[in-house]
């Protein structure tokens, strides 16, 4: 058994303790921080006046979004073309993301391929809850994630998707999908 140092003082123990401890205190701090909820603001009119020329469906896109939303992300891409992923699209796709006044991400993806795979991702493996939503002259059924998260509305048509998701509630999703308006040629 180790003797104790007799020039050991309490001053040690303490010097030790905050070496160990400000790293520790410091990495706390940095992953604790929450983000900045100040989002700018992008330009969405190329990707979507590419996807009105391109798009073999109506393309969907907001309009007369209260005060406080901003989009921050769209894309569009041809079927076999880049997408965000740096993969081949697997359909045309469309996607445009707002932030809403209430801090959350709503998305509205589009396709005309992979119909199936695109609700089980957007929708995060999501299941029907039973309820129908009326909105861009569409019937959206309503999805929610397992974990209760991530609502989704998915409107299927002929040979494309709808998809629009956030993690929020129904009725704010709903709210969301009224606003959206197909392309008017």
């Amino acid at each position: 058994m180790a003797r104790p140092n007799p020039k050991s003082r309490a001053k040690d123990m303490f010097l030790s303790m905050g070496v160990l401890l400000v790293p520790l205190v410091l990495v706390i701090a940095f992953f604790t921080m929450n983000p900045d909820e100040n989002v700018a603001a992008i330009d969405i009119a190329p990707d979507l006046q590419r996807a009105e020329a391109e798009a073999p469906y109506p393309v969907l896109r907001a309009e007369s979004l209260p005060d406080g939303w901003k989009p921050v992300r769209s894309a569009w891409a041809k079927d076999g073309t880049k997408w965000i992923d740096n993969k081949p699209a697997d359909g045309n796709t469309w996607m445009a993301g707002y932030m809403g006044p209430d801090g959350v991400y709503y998305g509205i993806e589009q396709r005309d391929r992979g119909v199936d795979n695109v609700v089980r991702r957007v929708t995060r493996e999501g299941q029907e809850t039973g309820h129908t939503v009326d909105a861009a002259g569409m019937q959206w059924q309503s999805y929610e994630s397992a974990d209760g998260r991530t609502t989704s509305l998915v409107a299927k048509r002929d040979g494309w998707v709808a998809v629009v998701s956030a993690d929020t509630n129904l009725d704010a999703i709903s709210s969301f999908a009224t606003t959206l308006a197909p392309v008017v040629e």
